[in-house]
């Protein structure tokens, strides 16, 4: 074999094999960009995108005895304000004097697009450190996480090269554009937060409640098979939901790969002859099917491939 020959297969080798040191230096970026999320205190503003929504929030974030405690407040529009307190989520409505509360056992805070188990990514995306920059005035280190296959999207992570809070994330399409994005245009890591950055900023003594009653449930106790299970993609939650105690229950069944996550809602009712078809709302993609006496909705942050996919292999079990 002539010198030239052997050059080529190396470069060869050298695009068909991983870059294992790039993927795990991503990878380990990821698991600070998670526990920073989680275990850091902050505030800040940041300028969330999805389509042609564009909104403008700011955030006060920290944890104390092991809770986590949280509140987000949108800055233009009309108001609205989320406040979390460990697994407690309420969420307020003042033009509409409305108050919503939900208890949920598995949290998941902000930014959406954090990674929440981050085992099998490598499996189902190219993991590559990127380059340095600044992001609100921070010197900044980015991730870039590419699908596999046809059905997740690509993601860039901008993280705080001291204290590994995520600045700035993108969610990109197959063809390159940017479905969603966020970043904080102004954030102060660490040091203690002011008296009231985690109080309501509205009158809540005169509002309606709604108390969201949420209740886990195994696998047996669902009533339906899922026969068309994505690559990648496990359960990581389960529950039964009533947002009201006129209205009927509901399953919820969230599906995750660790970063990208599906949500299957399954209730009584809709039209016997209603057509399936799939609507796309700025990054996610939603599929609605009627099956017999029950709607199914499948909706995520993934593409229009996989929420039908994951659609069509559901049903109902035989008792």
């Amino acid at each position: 074999m002539t010198g030239v020959s052997t050059i080529r297969l190396l470069l060869l080798a050298s695009l068909l094999v991983p870059n294992l040191t790039l993927a795990d230096d991503g990878l380990a970026m990821l698991q600070r960009i998670a526990q920073g999320s989680k275990q850091l205190t902050y505030s800040g503003t940041f300028v969330y995108r999805s389509g042609v929504k564009v909104v403008t929030s700011r955030i006060a974030h920290s944890l104390s005895d092991g809770v986590e405690m949280e509140r987000i407040e949108a800055l233009d529009g009309s108001p609205r304000e989320v406040i979390r307190i460990g697994g407690q989520v309420r969420c307020f409505f003042p033009d509409e004097q409305l108050l919503i509360v939900e208890n949920r056992s598995k949290q998941r805070g902000f930014p959406a697009l954090l990674p929440v188990g981050l085992g099998s990514l490598p499996d189902h995306y190219a993991i590559r450190s990127g380059a340095q920059g600044r992001v609100a005035g921070i010197r900044s280190r980015a991730v870039n996480l590419e699908p596999r296959d046809a059905l997740r999207y690509g993601h860039q992570f901008w993280m705080d090269e001291s204290s590994g809070l995520l600045l700035k994330a993108n969610m990109v399409s197959q063809r390159g554009e940017t479905l969603e994005s966020f970043v904080f245009t102004q954030v102060k890591v660490g040091g203690v937060l002011e008296d009231d950055a985690l109080k309501p900023r509205f009158d809540t003594e005169r509002v309606r409640v709604q108390q969201v009653h949420a209740t886990e449930v195994n696998a047996d106790a669902m009533g339906w098979n899922f026969n068309s299970l994505l690559p990648g993609f496990r359960k990581v939650a389960a529950m039964r939901r009533q947002t009201a105690r006129e209205n009927p229950e509901s399953l919820h069944v969230v599906f995750s790969d660790g970063l990208a996550s599906i949500s299957v809602f399954i209730e009584s009712g809709g039209a016997a002859d209603e057509t399936d078809k799939v609507t796309t709302v700025g990054p996610i993609n939603v599929y609605r099917r009627q099956l017999g006496e029950h709607r199914l909705i499948v909706m995520g942050e993934v593409p229009a491939l996989a929420v039908k996919q994951l659609g069509d292999g559901i049903e109902r079990r035989q008792k």
